[in-house]
């Protein structure tokens, strides 16, 4: 369940997972669609694990 403390979570993970991501992702040492994309596919995921892992859940 997506509790408040989650929420916060993921939205903290996320604004530093996404970047890092799509730096993984460039291109040629490029920032292009495509590697935004991943970034942000794959940063979510590694928030949403982070955010499970670090949030409280419901007692």
């Amino acid at each position: 369940m997506m509790t408040a403390s989650r929420a916060v979570w993921f939205a903290v993970a996320f604004v530093f997972a996404a970047p890092g991501m799509s730096a993984v992702f460039r291109e040629n040492g490029r920032f292009t669609r495509q590697a935004l994309a991943k970034g942000i596919v794959f940063g979510a995921s590694v928030a949403v694990i982070f955010a499970i892992a670090c949030g409280q859940g419901t007692s």
